[in-house]
């Protein structure tokens, strides 16, 4: 049993009750008002992205009897349905999702959620009724225009036992994953064996809102007329600007970049624009995009140091995928190490651990 599944055998929703069943008299009446909704959308997204659409609708849809308003969550709930080749239950989902407030037709039509069922006449005669439901979008006037200016944002640290701020420490950059908060992935702390460095865990620059939670990006959504690699180069940045502010702040020897999902992909991108920065690069999970990690930003690599990771059940990204990074790598001269585990999208302990003592040889 996975540890997703456990947790979702765990969590139950206190039942509801119809309004000749409340007793107003009742102190706790109301306490379902104090139920964190949070881990249901958690478990939910991890489930959807895993393939694990029934999990994903479940919990979904439990969170729903709690707040019917979240057009968000009724929506995934249609995408699952559609992935399952449901088309009957995505139509009535999607039409649910409208009405709750959904009103991107624009993604709706782009979605590959629905690329298996687009041409089904049902379908077709829901989009044909939600399009005559919404009417034609506003234009809106104007040019477009991107501009740059300097930011202060938030990183947790933790510290090894017995700090010394006296004493050099290797520092360890975490990035966690698409839609995921430093304050999920700095617990990845507890996983490592008696950690003697110091790890950081920024957040990404671009938040955006998902089942009613604030996550955060690495990178800015992508937007026709703009630089895609220029703007993605700024994530890059970014990073160094924290490397930079914590060396100065902080007695570091070694910098080891780990990213995990997005993070991954911020790791190579970053590492590779400013190899020298690094002693090492940590990837789980991850793809080395050459479409948007440009070539011509890249510098010197000889010396640097890989760790890829990927699990062999990874519907988000491939085991495939992890050895074609390997393979780029490589062939920048980058002494690369490859490990797997048979699992899903996730930061896998044991492999996790073989990164830390991957680190602990290169460590000056």
């Amino acid at each position: 049993m996975t540890v997703l599944m456990m947790l979702a055998l765990s969590i139950s929703l206190p039942p509801l009750a119809t309004p000749s069943e409340v007793d107003p008299m009742d102190p706790s009446a109301g306490d379902f008002l104090d139920l964190d909704l949070s881990e249901y959308y958690r478990i939910a997204g991890e489930a959807y992205r895993d393939g694990n659409y029934s999990l994903a609708i479940r919990y979904y849809l439990a969170s729903l009897t709690r707040n019917i308003d979240n057009e968000i969550a009724i929506y995934n709930v249609a995408c699952c349905y559609a992935l399952m080749g449901d088309v009957e239950l995505t139509s009535l989902y999607l039409q649910r999702a409208v009405i709750a407030g959904y009103h991107d037709i624009g993604f709706i039509n782009a979605d590959t959620d629905f690329d298996t069922i687009r041409d089904n006449p049902v379908f077709v005669g829901t989009m044909q009724h939600i399009s005559a439901a919404l009417g034609e979008a506003p234009e809106y006037t104007g040019n477009r225009y991107i501009f740059y200016a300097e930011a202060a944002f938030r990183c947790l640290l933790r510290f090894p036992e017995e700090y010394d701020p006296e004493l050099e420490y290797p520092l360890v950059v975490g990035l966690h994953g698409y839609g995921d908060s430093p304050e999920n992935f700095v617990r990845l702390w507890e996983y490592f064996d008696e950690p003697d460095f110091i790890y950081a865990c920024p957040r990404g620059p671009y938040p955006f809102t998902d089942n009613n939670v604030t996550a955060y990006s690495w990178f800015k959504q992508y937007e026709e007329g703009y630089d895609i690699q220029e703007l993605d180069l700024l994530s890059a940045e970014y990073v160094i600007s924290l490397v930079d502010d914590l060396k100065e702040r902080h007695l570091i020897s070694d910098v080891f970049l780990f990213g995990f999902s997005q993070g991954c992909s911020l790791t190579w991108m970053t590492g590779l624009t400013y190899p020298k920065k690094f002693t090492g690069l940590i990837g789980f999970g991850g793809r080395l995009d050459t479409t948007f990690v440009g070539a011509s930003s890249w510098g010197d690599a000889a010396g640097l140091n890989a760790f890829v990771a990927n699990g062999t059940m990874d519907h988000s990204v491939s085991i495939e995928e992890g050895l074609a990074a390997v393979e780029i790598l490589e062939n920048l001269g980058i002494e690369t190490v490859f490990s797997s585990w048979e699992g899903v999208h996730m930061v896998n302990r044991p492999v996790l651990l073989q990164a830390q003592k991957w680190m602990e040889t290169l460590r000056r």
